[in-house]
């Protein structure tokens, strides 16, 4: 079956991220987080990149919250890394219902960082 334009698009773009995503996991090994976010921003900065570098932190987060419970400083940079960046994902409403539909999806991907975590790290939900 034909891919449209768009779905090559889309498939162009995750082959082009592969090695940066992989790059970016070996450098959040040593947290360097500007070096992993830049390697998967320089080449793909559409929304489609920041959605990566969020999913990138919130993946790490699992990990780190089964290998290392007790480092509390290092899950909630990771905690915070991927709510900026999940938040960031999001454009500019046009709508009030774009508006609303942007704010829940915030407050689910937080959900989601505090489910992980078991708890914010700012005291709120």
């Amino acid at each position: 079956m034909p891919k449209d334009d768009y779905e090559r698009y889309l498939a162009a773009l995750t082959k082009k991220r592969r090695p940066a995503i992989e790059q970016a996991q070996r450098l959040l090994e040593d947290d360097r987080f500007e070096e992993a976010e830049r390697a998967i921003m320089s080449v793909d900065d559409s929304i489609y990149g920041h959605v990566a570098v969020a999913r990138l932190y919130r993946d790490t987060l699992m990990q780190l919250a089964e290998r290392e419970p007790c480092n509390r400083a290092r899950l909630e940079a990771y905690f915070e890394r991927a709510e900026h960046w999940f938040h960031s994902a999001y454009p500019d409403p046009h709508t009030l219902i774009e508006a609303e539909d942007f704010e829940q999806g915030r407050k689910d991907e937080t959900a989601e960082l505090v489910r992980i975590l078991g708890y914010h790290p700012k005291g709120g939900a």
